[in-house]
């Protein structure tokens, strides 16, 4: 039985499509060890940062604006950030959005929140899926709508309506709660823009067959290579078969073009 996360799941499928072998245990890439800590040290941050955040968003439509700064400023200084560096520029940046979201959370119509931070488990094929769903909002009749908050890069409407996160996030609505998804949401905190979405029952049922196949492939160790424009982004294409065996053709094929 496979486990995993919402978020891990879904980036996995698009990686076995795109490059499998990417997905296949191998030998630690030669690197530095130092760049190694450093990355996961600041991988390691931006998520307890992204943690206080979303703490904060939890009340925001019931505390006053001091006490939601406040409240910030405290999870963020608990998360055990090292580098104070890091942590001034983490707190900046947060305020600047913390802020810019209570104007327009004040402004918006209030609408009825089921439930925030509402974690998950849910069976597909032989995959259990595990994750948490930002916010569940009442909709028209007995429907939800499910929002997701986006801190980085905002997402562009053709991003929601290709997310796998968002169709799992409606499968696991319906099987842990009977709720219907009306509306699925990405709300962009960096800009406070959202983009919504739907999904069909089709939709759904794709998404399964989806999760099963790679969920299958992975559990019986198919990552077969497929050579494509991504090897060059690959962090493995030096310890890939099809790149070494490309390295290993390629001077006879250079010969034999120049003999033509």
């Amino acid at each position: 039985m496979l486990r995993h996360g919402c978020q891990r799941i879904a980036s996995s499928i698009r990686t076995h499509r795109l490059a499998p072998r990417r997905l296949k245990p191998m030998r630690p890439v030669p690197c530095s060890s130092s760049w190694i800590a450093n990355g996961e040290c600041q991988a390691r941050s931006r998520l307890r940062c992204n943690t206080a955040y979303y703490d904060a968003l939890r009340f925001a439509r019931d505390m006053s604006d001091d006490n939601l700064i406040a409240q910030f400023r405290a999870d963020l200084t608990g998360a055990g950030i090292q580098d104070r560096y890091q942590h001034d520029l983490y707190e900046q940046q947060g305020l600047e959005q913390l802020r810019q979201f209570i104007v327009v959370t004040r402004q918006a119509a209030k609408a009825e929140v089921l439930s925030t931070e509402q974690w998950f488990s849910i069976r597909i094929g032989g995959a259990t899926v595990n994750g948490r769903i930002d916010r569940i909002d009442c909709a028209a009749g007995e429907a939800v709508t499910i929002v997701d908050y986006k801190t980085g890069k905002p997402r562009s409407q053709e991003d929601a309506d290709a997310s796998l996160q968002l169709s799992i996030y409606a499968l696991a609505a319906f099987q842990n709660w009977g709720y219907k998804a009306d509306r699925l949401v990405f709300y962009n905190l960096e800009d406070n823009s959202s983009v919504s979405t739907t999904r069909s029952e089709i939709q759904l049922q794709e998404t399964k067959a989806k999760v099963e196949e790679v969920a299958r492939k992975i559990a019986t160790g198919k990552f077969p290579a497929k050579p494509d424009y991504y090897c060059s982004t690959c962090p493995y294409r030096n310890l890939c078969p099809a790149t070494e065996k490309y390295l290993y053709t390629s001077p006879a094929k250079k010969a034999a073009g120049r003999a033509n």
